[in-house]
């Protein structure tokens, strides 16, 4: 299932087989259940340690599951979701390293909603980045530049969202919008641990108002710990604007371009997404970023298919390559597997 509000960050639009995979488990009138399980296999050339970035993007794992149990009563509605990685790979979600397998807590929020607005507290994700969070309902198995450098985490804090057929708005207040860039990159999952001390804040406005676009900007400012490299604080900004269009019922075209201040000058993606069949699709994919001070510089393209072998199974199949300024090139091809609950 997208993060919450999927028509605003990780809509996946062209993502149209995935989408059509979700199997979402009614328990009653009021609860619901759904999820995931990723296996992945790949083959890389080159710094492995780079590739390895760009699949696991923040605790993001190409091996992984999730489990997410919905509520709805009234004008309520509550979310609370867990993830199962594998610690061996790149630590635990409470920010240790080593001890294989690792469960813990994503969403826990409850919303509740009149008219058009929506407030909502709890743990979240933040809105900024094209690309969902969930593997699953992205065309591509790794993360384009922009979203592998500063998607906004899962926190603590609350939001209120105006949201119509034309238009939607909004603005959060958490405990952080990045992690702390000296410590474990796990903190994308649980954000800083800092509540009240050094809150971050996140606002977006999508645009909906022309048949088959969608337009969004978005921005997010916050003192981060350790970006100076001695445990001071600084602020730190990002920008985020994408747009999607449906060209044809079959053909989907995707652009997006970010910054984040001081770390990446700027990042972007344009991809082109065309189902062949109901059960066929392919993606094509271009993207890069210009490092600060003309350092980690990338550009990248591949090519990505989704075939779905049941309702509830689909194999996704990639091969990429990403040039380097300051290190080797990376090739690398990868398969895999998604099964939704």
């Amino acid at each position: 299932m997208i993060k919450h509000l999927s028509k605003i960050s990780g809509l996946a639009a062209f993502a149209v087989l995935a989408a059509s995979a979700s199997a979402e488990v009614k328990l009653n009138e009021n609860l619901s259940v759904d999820g995931y399980a990723t296996a992945a296999a790949r083959v890389t050339e080159g710094t492995a340690a780079s590739n390895q970035a760009q699949i696991e993007n923040l605790g993001r794992l190409d091996n992984s599951a999730k489990i997410a149990l919905n509520g709805k009563y009234d004008a309520f509605t509550a979310k609370v979701s867990g993830l199962l990685l594998n610690g061996d790979q790149v630590g635990n979600i409470d920010g240790t390293t080593g001890g294989g397998h690792n469960f813990g807590l994503l969403d826990a929020y409850v919303s509740y909603t009149k008219d058009e607005f929506v407030v909502t507290g709890g743990k979240y994700i933040g809105w900024m980045g094209y690309e969902s969070f969930d593997s699953p309902n992205n065309a591509f198995i790794t993360y384009s530049a922009p979203n592998n450098t500063y998607a906004s985490p899962y926190a603590t804090g609350a939001k209120v969202e105006y949201i119509t057929k034309a238009f939607s708005a909004g603005v959060s207040a958490r405990d952080t919008q990045f992690a702390d860039l000296l410590n474990s990159k796990h903190d994308f999952l649980k954000g800083d641990d800092n509540f009240g001390k050094e809150l971050g804040y996140e606002a977006y406005f999508l645009y909906t108002g022309v048949e088959n676009l969608k337009v969004f900007a978005g921005m997010g400012t916050q003192n981060v710990r350790g970006y100076a490299g001695d445990g001071s604080s600084e602020s730190l900004n990002t920008y985020d604007v994408w747009a999607s269009y449906d060209l044809t019922p079959k053909l989907t075209l995707v652009a997006e371009y970010a910054s984040l201040e001081d770390t990446v000058d700027y990042s972007w993606n344009v991809m082109a997404n065309y189902a062949f069949t109901s059960d066929f699709s392919s993606a094509v994919r271009v993207t890069g970023s210009e490092g600060f001070q003309d350092e980690n510089d990338t550009f990248g393209y591949g090519v990505a298919s989704t075939y779905v072998l049941h309702k509830n199974f689909s194999l996704k199949a990639e091969v990429t390559k990403t040039d380097n300024n300051t290190s080797s090139d990376v090739f690398s091809y990868a398969l895999q597997g998604v099964l939704r609950f």
